[in-house]
């Protein structure tokens, strides 16, 4: 048929361009997310943010043998290509929103308000992801492609448990080839009411975690600056930080800052210590809190051993730059 065949050419032709814009968003949003949120994306994200092109006979089904009525069917499906963004929690929604409408020249509109359908209906349970058509209001120039202005993509912000109800839903209770019996909508309801329950739980257990740990984050914050100041390289906190932290706040005191810049003031050595055990890739001089183990190690000597965390050979080097040894 010639028709199915001049789209598919068409699309086979005009794919790249759509590949070029997916990658494009992804790339832009999960940049401004981190941004936004200090948080890298491995941690923000529960699910790896990706995109995907509509496969050709998925796309031609739905331009010409779905009843979808199209008057211009390749112009008017504007999910040929689509991004998806999964955080943990509902309410982190708004900062990839806040992301994707901060990327200049694309115009960003909602393909379905599910939040104002809920305020229109609240107590109604369905689905309630947030979906956008996005298009560049000029042409983009990618090292992919060139895409031209008006270029559609579909973007997908859900949470992990929205996530999951439409993987669960999207064979069944979405699909015009299967009846929606009453018993089947009743049930998504249950599911969708106990998946918006269950967010809101978790997210009374985030603020619970984030106040426990404001003090601590704080300090973290805090030894980073002058960890940066004092070695002129920045830290990598990984687990070990909360290790480290754990263990050493209390001994630290209220004047641990100053403590510290006065302790490097007469070892004029440690900046270069760190930065050398920092290129041999030990990940224990990468920590913040490695100021306050060398602190305790100025204060006490030979006994702040005893409230090391670690392993006695980790703490070899730290002793070593101090004239000591886990053999005294």
């Amino acid at each position: 048929m010639s028709r199915d065949k001049d789209f598919l050419d068409r699309w086979n032709i005009e794919q790249p361009i759509y590949n070029a814009l997916g990658e494009f968003i992804v790339r832009e949003v999960v940049k401004r997310v981190a941004e936004i949120t200090a948080a890298p994306p491995s941690a923000f994200f529960k699910v790896p943010p990706t995109f995907r092109t509509k496969d050709a006979d998925s796309l031609l089904e739905k331009a010409f043998y779905r009843k979808k009525n199209y008057p211009n069917p390749y112009d008017d499906i504007t999910d040929k290509v689509g991004a998806r963004f999964v955080p943990l929690l509902g309410r982190d929604l708004e900062h990839i929103e806040l992301a994707l409408k901060s990327i200049p020249d694309l115009d960003v509109s909602k393909d379905r308000d599910f939040q104002e359908e809920q305020r229109q209906n609240p107590i109604a349970f369905d689905y309630a992801a947030k979906h956008f058509i996005v298009r560049p209001l000029k042409e983009l120039v990618t090292p992919a492609a060139t895409v031209p202005k008006g270029t559609p993509c579909e973007v997908q912000i859900k949470s992990v448990l929205q996530h999951a109800y439409s993987e669960m839903s999207h064979d069944t209770i979405y699909k015009s080839q299967i009846e929606r019996t009453t018993d089947m909508q009743r049930n998504a309801a249950k599911a969708m009411a106990l998946l918006e329950a269950t967010n809101d739980y978790f997210e009374k257990v985030d603020d619970e975690v984030r106040d426990a740990l404001r003090s601590v984050r704080e300090m973290t914050s805090d030894l980073s600056n002058l960890y940066r100041e004092l070695t002129m390289i920045s830290p990598k906190a990984t687990k070990l930080e909360g290790i480290l932290l754990e263990q050493y706040e209390k001994l630290a005191g209220p004047n641990f800052e100053a403590d510290v810049r006065e302790m490097f003031g007469k070892k004029g050595f440690l900046p270069d210590a760190i930065r050398k055990r920092v290129e041999e890739h030990n990940p224990i001089f990468q920590q913040p809190s490695v100021l306050l183990v060398y602190l305790d190690i100025h204060r006490r000597k030979e006994r702040a051993k005893y409230d090391w965390p670690l392993t006695p050979a980790e703490m070899e080097p730290l002793l070593n730059d101090f004239g000591q040894s886990v053999e005294n």
